[in-house]
């Protein structure tokens, strides 16, 4: 699955940058993951960020949106036991998982695919490697946040 966002308007105008909205932080060990929602010229994004090594911000988006902007949403994030993996789980009909992460490195699963980090909370192009979601035990897991998003 791809999905692609371009700048509209104006070809001799300057690029706009886009804007990030914090949704909510949460802590998962010694991570914390940042949940967003970034706007582009004609696009928003649903997203996380995590701090990867060298501790330079990444982003991971989750859901794409030409014009409409983002649905009202409720995610939930679970992570294991051993707080190295965390799933985010929509109220979304469809789209009920939303990603899959291993904590600490550069790729996540969504349903985008098994996509690499971006350094823009929107990026222009977005598109991965078709991979299951590992299964989310629930008597491996703990439920460490909810989010309520509503326009």
């Amino acid at each position: 699955m791809s999905w692609a966002a371009g700048d509209v308007g104006d070809d001799n105008a300057a690029p706009t940058k886009p804007t990030e909205v914090l949704l909510q932080t949460v802590e998962v060990g010694e991570h914390t993951a940042q949940f967003y929602i970034g706007y582009g010229p004609d696009v928003a994004v649903l997203g996380f960020s995590v701090p990867n090594q060298a501790a330079q911000k990444r982003y991971f988006p989750l859901y794409g949106s030409t014009y409409a902007g983002i649905p009202p949403v409720t995610l939930e994030v679970f992570v294991s036991q051993t707080e190295n993996e965390m799933w985010v789980n929509s109220s979304w009909s469809g789209y009920e998982v939303l990603a899959y992460h291993r904590l600490g490195t550069e790729q996540c699963i969504t349903r985008f695919g098994e996509i690499e980090s971006f350094e823009e909370p929107v990026p222009q192009a977005i598109s991965g490697e078709s991979k299951d979601f590992p299964p989310m035990d629930p008597a491996q897991v703990s439920k460490v946040a909810t989010i309520e998003y509503g326009e």
